[in-house]
Parts: C-alpha cells; sequence; structure tokens
C-alpha cells in the first residue's frame, strides 16, 4: 500500500507542476504492479479526464468504481464524462450517488451544481443546484477555490446576483485568484453597462498570468463581436431606409436618410474608439494583419455601406427601383463581411480557438433575427395595403432572410469544424440544413416577389 500512496503522491507533484502526461506514466507503472487497485483506477481516470481522453477517463472510472462501490472520486469522474458527453441523466445520477455517499464532501456538492447548471433544467433541478452550492460554501467558507467554483455555478444558473456576490468574497480571500477574476470579468461583459470593467479584469488578470487561456479567448471575443457589429449596423441602416420608404414620401426621407447614415457612421467610430482603449497596444492590428480574411472582411464592409447609402440617396428620387437594388447589393456586402469576419474569429491563433463563443454568437443572433425581425415582418405585412408604397415590403424581407441565410451559415461554418459536445450530431446537422433550406426558399420567394411587385411597380 505504501508504494501505492508514493506514486499518487508522486503523480499529485507532476499534476501541479501541470505534467499530466507524467502523472499517468507514474499511475501507469503502478498499476502495471497492483491492476485492481480503486485509488489507482481512480487517480488515473482523474488525469485520463484532464487530458481529454474521456473514452480511457470513463473506463478508468467505472473500473474504480467496480473495485470499490464506495469511491467518490470516480462517480465524480464518471459523471462528469457523461456531462460532457450531454447524457444528463446519467450525470445526475452518478453525481447524486456520490453525494449521497459522501453527504459533506464538498467536491461531490460543486460536481453536482455544476452538472445542473447551465443547462434547460427545471426549477426543481436548480434549488437542487443551488442548495449543493449553499451547503458547499458552508463546509469551506473561506475557501477561494470553492468560491470560484460556486459563483461559476451561479453564473451559469443563471443567478448573477448570486455569482458576483460569491466573486467578491473570494477575492477577499485572494485578490488574484485567476478563477474568480475570469468569472468577473465575464459578468461584466454580460453587462453593457461595465463592459469597460470587464476588459480592465481580463488585463489585469493577464498581466497576473499571460498564458490563461480563458481570459485570452475571453478578450478575443469582445473584439470579434465589437467587429462583427460593424456590418449589423449596415444590415440596420438598409432595413430602416427600406421600412421608412413604406410610409413616407421623399421628403421626408432627404432629412431622415443622412441622420441614419451619420448614426451609422457614429456607431462605427464608437466601436474603434472602444476596441482603441480596450484592447493592449497592438493588439487588434496584430490579430487582423495575421488574417487576410478580416481585411477583406472590412474592406468589403466599407463598400457594402457606400453602396447602402447610394441607395438610400436613389430612393429620394424617381429610381426608386434602383435604390432597393442598391440597398440589397449593401446588404449582400455587408453579409460577405459578417461572414469573413466570422470566419475569422474561428480561426485558431497560437493554438487557441474561441469556437464556442462564436457558435453561441451565431445562435443568440439568429434567435434574435427570428423572434424580432419577424416580428416586425409580420407587422409590416400586415398592414402594407394602407402604406404608400406596399412594394417596398418584398425587399424588406429579403434583407432579413439574406441576413438570416448568412447566420445560418456560420452555424453550419461551426459544425463543419469538427463536433464539440454534439449529443446527436446528425439531428443537429438536419435541422439546421432545414432551417437553411427554409430561410433560402424564403429569401428566394421575397426577390420573386420583388420581380413582380417592386421592379415592375416602383415609381
Amino acid at each position: 500500500m505504501s508504494t501505492v500512496w508514493e506514486a499518487v503522491r508522486r503523480a499529485h507533484t507532476a499534476r501541479d507542476l501541470d505534467r499530466p502526461a507524467e502523472a499517468r506514466r507514474i499511475l501507469g507503472a503502478a498499476l502495471a504492479v497492483t491492476p485492481d487497485d480503486p485509488l489507482l483506477l481512480a487517480e488515473l481516470a482523474d488525469i485520463d479526464y484532464r487530458l481529454n481522453d474521456y473514452a480511457a477517463a470513463l473506463r478508468g472510472a467505472q473500473a474504480a468504481i467496480a473495485a470499490d462501490p464506495d469511491r467518490v472520486d470516480a462517480y465524480l469522474t464518471a459523471a462528469l464524462v457523461h456531462h460532457r458527453n450531454n447524457e444528463q441523466d446519467e450525470a445526475l445520477r452518478l453525481a447524486r450517488t456520490a453525494v449521497r455517499i459522501a453527504p459533506h464532501s464538498v467536491s461531490a456538492l460543486l460536481t453536482l451544481a455544476q452538472i445542473i447548471a447551465g443547462r434547460s433544467n427545471t426549477d426543481e433541478l436548480r434549488a437542487e443546484a443551488r442548495a449543493a452550492l449553499r451547503s458547499a460554501c458552508a463546509y469551506a467558507p473561506q475557501n477561494a477555490d470553492v468560491l470560484a467554483h460556486a459563483a461559476e455555478s451561479y453564473r451559469k444558473l443563471p443567478d448573477l446576483a448570486e455569482a458576483r456576490r460569491h466573486v467578491e468574497r473570494g477575492l477577499a480571500e485572494n485578490p488574484l485568484h485567476v478563477e474568480l477574476l475570469e468569472t468577473r470579468a465575464r459578468l461584466e461583459f454580460g453587462d453593457f453597462s461595465t463592459r469597460d470593467k470587464a476588459v480592465a479584469t481580463l488585463r489585469g488578470l493577464l498581466g497576473a498570468s499571460p498564458n490563461h487561456a480563458p481570459a485570452r479567448r475571453l478578450l478575443a471575443e469582445i473584439m470579434w463581436r465589437a467587429l462583427l457589429r460593424l456590418a449589423v449596423w449596415v444590415w440596420f441602416f438598409a432595413v430602416a431606409v427600406v421600412t421608412l420608404s413604406m410610409w413616407v414620401g421623399p421628403g421626408v426621407l432627404r432629412v431622415a436618410t443622412p441622420l441614419l447614415f451619420i448614426v451609422v457612421l457614429v456607431a462605427w467610430v464608437r466601436v474603434f474608439r472602444a476596441l482603441r482603449r480596450q484592447l493592449p497596444p497592438r493588439y487588434l492590428r496584430t490579430r487582423l494583419l495575421r488574417r487576410p480574411e478580416a481585411l477583406l472582411g472590412l474592406c468589403a464592409l466599407v463598400f457594402a455601406s457606400l453602396f447602402a447609402d447610394l441607395g438610400a440617396v436613389m430612393l429620394r428620387t424617381s429610381l426608386v427601383g434602383a435604390g432597393y437594388a442598391l440597398l440589397i447589393v449593401g446588404v449582400f456586402g455587408a453579409s460577405m463581411a459578417h461572414l469573413l469576419l466570422f470566419a475569422a474569429w474561428l480561426r485558431r491563433y497560437h493554438g487557441e480557438t474561441d469556437r464556442d463563443a462564436a457558435e453561441d454568437y451565431a445562435l443568440f443572433s439568429v434567435i434574435a433575427v427570428v423572434c424580432f425581425g419577424f416580428g416586425v415582418l409580420g407587422v409590416l405585412g400586415a398592414l402594407r395595403w394602407w402604406s404608400r408604397e406596399p412594394a417596398a415590403f418584398p425587399v424588406v424581407a429579403a434583407l432579413l432572410g439574406m441576413v438570416v441565410v448568412t447566420l445560418l451559415l456560420e452555424l453550419l461554418l461551426v459544425f463543419a469544424l469538427g463536433p464539440r459536445n454534439w449529443g446527436r450530431p446528425v439531428t443537429y446537422c438536419a435541422t439546421l440544413l432545414t432551417l437553411l433550406a427554409l430561410a433560402v426558399l424564403g429569401t428566394r420567394w421575397s426577390f420573386l416577389r420583388m420581380a413582380a411587385e417592386t421592379f415592375t411597380g416602383a415609381s
């Protein structure tokens, strides 16, 4: 038994020095001598999980449980593997078993809460997670690591007030705790009023821990989201101008469209000023110069905005059809720019990738456009025959359809890069392709209606 404990001690030392491969070698050598030892099996399963060898981690955890049915750490490793594979029921069963075996185990309570948090859960499950977090923090009220885990789970539940409270409690114990600083930055980033604070927190965190990958990814996410907003503003301008043209005449458009264009220019200037203030020196330039597609996207965006503005000018003349055509070209250019910038975001940089955040951005953007944009489209469709220019309605529908097609293509691009935690990859891909086909058909219908109504009847 002393040989087993010595191997575990050496493996822990290697793990703490960020040498998990060496820890696995030490444990593997010890298991060759005592192949059924539950402690060695559980420790090796934990190391395999850290090395992202999830199949081996699950096999090792199951072997440890078979050798010792009360091996709490083995249950937790198996639960985390099932959780990563989106097998929620089995993950919950294993985590609850661990809590039942060791009801005062802080690790078991935190793991149970982690598995519940961030999923589409019932009120009962969220209450169970909060109870587990309260118990864990009660058992270790001054442990910054425990408070960091609790804060992150509260953030994902979501219970932002409790997350902030636990972050501040943890930082009072350890002001330089990197996980607590990361969670604080994410909380600040989630609130538009405190995004500048989020960047300051991240820069402080990276100053103390330059290789902290999650903080680096969050800083990159802030940059790419800001650049993508440039294209969103062109979309907004085009849709707003076409919608106005349904209800007001050239006299009002002569005043309204320059004001809208000024709003877009001011928004662009604010984006670049904010990035210059927020990002480290040369951060933006370095990343753009190493991604030609991003530079091409920004150039396309400039031309797209000019086409959209020229289209708005044409709407104030007798060449209304030409104005709509130029606005469509502007939105198409902005969509291509958005797609290029999104592809640049997905590019690996120094071995790091930010796929998860990019996918979340595209998914929430699709939901926002479908829920809000098509809600507005429904109102315009119901009232179109009372408008001044009913023929503008298909143009609005086409513009929104192009935006939805762009965002769905970006989701497919994320999927094409390889599976992440896909529980049902075939179902996910089939759903995306079906939605894309519907969006393409809807956009095609809009263009056909434009050919029949707008470009033949616009005056």
